[in-house]
């Protein structure tokens, strides 16, 4: 016990060292679940894409490779920030590699930034708060996809710290960025504007401050929510209007932020497994400890309400919304384990004081100090399972040669700018990695072709299903102007069927995941 306590002295006196551990475990434990040469999700491949021909071509600003969308006329890189991030590791490594690599960078800074954002919360045991996110089954699946929200997540927080400090100046440069970054950039006023309220409702709370100084407070209040919101807005707005994309980003935030990421096609189109819902018993058991812990910070939150700040109102009403919202869609669980974790660490710094006090007077302090380390010992089995969940789900994921033989054989023997006729939304980033020669139909979310042509989208599923046959290769031809048509044999055995009866359409390529099949004049 006595090294317990002298091993929180020396992290005490040499914090910096604290940080350098928690990034050190970060590290290692995301490079262990990024070991493998596959991805999780297909759209990594698209962003691998994306880095390399910003760092070959610069500015992305037309996209032409998704012909039956409406980003064919309408494309923005709302990623902008995060491919330009990704650039160099994509130069120096082959793209893939590169990307694992970035990946594996990102995520442990976020786990970084999110324990000195506790500590600056003077939160009681932050280290072990950000230890105990890293084993959060949903959470780590998400924040290691090899996509934005790593650096998405750095952004909220430092966005958070900004409005929490008032540092007015820098957190509308962060907010500009922001919408450089993202196309949840929204979320950023969202925070500005939640907290301004609740700032505005403290000064109603019986006995605050005494009435000689109410005047003078409620007019500082009011000065604050004013530079908060006008700081915030003002950066987000500076970030629209200055932008490559401008004005076309406008339709594209209409379209990205509010109809796919809020309103949801969900009930009219196959929409992406991210945007469907997560089951509360599904939830609860996916996350077991943090939801028990989290129930625990709820009575705590409860029972001593009147002595909770402001900030941990702040982080119960938001992570409430987002609670709602992974009910609806269950991506959204990346925003709500963390922004949970902050309530609960707020929500317990009350309850933990008064138990460590008197913990105190029961067990001497090299006894107490322990206690979070025995706890989590205690439940590791639960999160040696959940990693391995997750490292799992990753060695199951797509490889990285996956569709390449296919794609390749396209861009030698297709002439720049042939339409491809393919079998599923989510095949497109695999084929564009590896052939940008080509041009093809749906990609990165369904709901892009639906709105550009809902009829269109129709016979294309329609197709693609096996469900009809009928018009089959005038369609093709005539309609979508494709020359070639991919089908994943693996997954659409009925429309490869429905290709390889009808004689207009000649098997010029085969291996054992997929066909192409040329349109015969």
């Amino acid at each position: 016990m006595r090294l317990t306590c002298r091993v929180d002295n020396f992290f005490k006196i040499r914090p910096l060292f604290l940080y350098v551990l928690v990034f050190a475990i970060a590290l290692t434990l995301f490079s262990y679940l990024q070991f493998d040469q596959t991805f999780a999700d297909p759209d990594s491949f698209y962003h691998a894409k994306m880095a390399r021909l910003l760092a070959e071509r610069g500015v992305i600003t037309e996209f032409p490779w998704l012909s039956a969308t409406n980003l064919k006329s309408s494309f923005i890189d709302h990623h902008f920030l995060y491919h330009l991030a990704l650039a160099p590791f994509v130069k120096l490594w082959p793209p893939l590699i590169g990307l694992k690599i970035a990946a594996i960078l990102f995520a442990s800074l976020a786990i970084l930034a999110i324990f000195w954002f506790l500590r600056q919360l003077k939160i009681k045991g932050a280290f072990w708060h950000a230890i105990f996110l890293m084993t959060v089954n949903p959470f780590i699946f998400r924040l290691n996809l090899a996509k934005a929200q790593p650096l998405v997540l750095i952004f909220l927080f430092l966005t958070i710290y900004l409005v929490f400090s008032r540092r007015y100046f820098y957190l509308a440069l962060l907010s500009g960025l922001y919408v450089w970054l993202y196309g949840g950039w929204p979320l950023a006023a969202v925070a500005a504007g939640l907290y301004a309220l609740i700032n505005w409702f403290w000064q109603y709370l019986p006995g605050w401050p005494p009435a000689i100084l109410r005047n003078w407070a409620r007019q500082k209040i009011h000065k604050q929510n004013f530079l908060l919101l006008l700081s915030a807005g003002g950066g987000l707005l500076a970030g629209i209007f200055f932008n490559p994309y401008f004005p076309k980003n406008l339709d594209f935030y209409w379209q990205q932020t509010f109809k796919i990421a809020l309103v949801n096609y969900q009930s009219v189109i196959g929409v992406g497994g991210e945007w469907y819902p997560y089951g509360i018993q599904d939830l609860f058991a996916a996350a077991l400890p943090f939801s028990l812990l989290l129930l625990f910070a709820l009575a705590g939150f409860v029972f001593f309400y009147k002595k909770q700040p402001a900030s941990a109102w702040f982080f119960f009403i938001l992570s409430f919304l987002f609670f709602i919202l992974t009910l609806k869609s269950r991506r959204y669980v990346e925003y709500f384990i963390p922004l949970a974790l902050c309530f609960s660490a707020l929500s317990l710094n009350v309850f933990l004081e008064a138990l460590t006090k008197n913990l105190s007077k029961i067990l001497p302090p090299r006894y107490v100090l322990p206690l979070p380390l025995f706890i989590l010992l205690a439940i590791s089995p639960i999160f040696a399972r959940d990693l391995m969940s997750v490292k799992n789900s990753y060695q199951k994921g797509l490889p990285f040669e996956k569709f390449a033989e296919p794609a390749r054989w396209l861009e030698q023997n297709s002439q720049a700018g042939d339409i491809v006729f393919h079998s599923d939304w989510d095949e497109f980033p695999l084929l564009f990695y590896y052939n940008d020669k080509d041009y093809y139909l749906a990609g990165l979310d369904p709901t892009f072709m639906y709105q550009y042509n809902p009829a269109l989208y129709r016979r294309w599923a329609d197709y693609t299903t096996g469900k009809t046959r009928a018009g089959l290769y005038l369609t093709i031809k005539n309609v979508f102007k494709a020359k070639y048509v991919f089908v994943d044999i693996k997954q659409n055995q009925a429309f490869d069927r429905n290709l390889a009866d009808n004689f207009n359409f000649k098997k010029v390529f085969e291996n054992g995941e997929a066909k192409i099949y040329q349109l015969e004049p």
